[in-house]
C-alpha cells in the first residue's frame, strides 16, 4: 500500500499567515484583484491553496484582510504617537511621522490603493475606511478644531479639509514617487529614500507652517 504523498506547506501558523498576506499584497499591486489567481499567491507565499482558504473564505476576503492588516497597523501606530505627542503641534508631526513608518515598511500598498480607487471605487474598503474616518481622522480634525480654540491654529480653516490636506501628502508622494522625480530632478530617477526621509520631515513641517495664525504685523 503506497503511503499518500506528505505536504511541504506549512502547517497554520503566524509566518504562514502573514507570508500569504505578503504575496497578496504584492501582487494584488503588480497586478490588480481581478487578475491574480489564488494559485498564484500560494505559489508567491510558499503555500498550498488549502492553506489559504483556511485562513481567508474567498480571495475577495484575501484581498479585504490585506487592506485591513494595513489599516489597522497605522491607526496602531498613529494613535501611539498621537497619545505621546506633548501639544497639537506635535500631533500633527506625528501623523505624518507614523504615515511615513507605514508607507515605508509597505511599498507596495500606495499602488494597490490607487488601483482599489480606480477600479473600485474604494468598494473593498468601505468598512475600513469607516474604521479610519471614525477613529484617527476624527481624531486628527479635533486635534485641529481644538488648536483653533486655543489660538495655536488658524480659527478659518475648516478643520476636516485641513486634515484631509495634512494627511494625503504622503500617500501621494510615495504613490507619485517616479513622477515627481522628473519634475524635480528633469529625468526619470525616483526619489531615493534619504529624500522620502527629507519629504517626510517636511511634510509635517508643512502641515503645521499652513495651520498657523498668519501674522498680522
Amino acid at each position: 500500500m503506497t503511503a499518500p504523498p506528505v505536504s511541504t506547506s506549512p502547517e497554520p501558523s503566524a509566518s504562514s499567515a502573514h507570508a500569504i498576506l505578503d504575496a497578496a499584497e504584492q501582487l494584488f499591486a503588480a497586478h490588480g484583484f481581478t487578475a491574480v489567481p489564488i494559485k498564484e499567491v500560494a505559489a508567491k507565499a510558499g503555500v498550498n491553496v488549502a492553506l489559504i482558504y483556511y485562513y481567508h473564505d474567498s480571495k475577495e476576503a484575501l484581498y479585504r484582510h490585506v487592506i485591513e492588516r494595513f489599516v489597522g497597523e497605522l491607526v496602531r501606530r498613529v494613535s501611539a504617537q498621537l497619545d505621546a505627542a506633548p501639544d497639537a503641534e506635535q500631533a500633527i508631526r506625528a501623523v505624518t511621522r507614523a504615515q511615513f513608518e507605514m508607507l515605508s515598511s509597505k511599498p507596495h500598498f500606495p499602488k494597490l490603493i490607487v488601483r482599489e480607487l480606480v477600479d473600485y471605487q474604494a468598494a473593498h474598503a468601505v468598512g475600513v475606511l469607516r474604521e479610519l474616518g471614525a477613529s484617527l481622522f476624527r481624531r486628527l480634525a479635533g486635534i485641529i478644531r481644538e488648536g483653533q480654540a486655543r489660538g495655536t491654529f488658524r480659527p478659518d480653516l475648516d478643520p476636516n479639509f485641513a486634515a484631509f490636506s495634512t494627511i494625503a501628502q504622503l500617500p501621494y508622494f510615495f504613490i507619485a514617487r517616479p513622477a515627481l522625480g522628473v519634475l524635480a530632478l528633469g529625468d526619470a530617477r525616483p526619489f531615493d529614500d534619504s529624500t522620502a526621509v527629507d519629504f517626510a520631515r517636511h511634510a509635517g513641517d508643512f502641515a503645521v507652517a499652513a495651520l498657523r495664525p498668519t501674522s498680522t504685523g
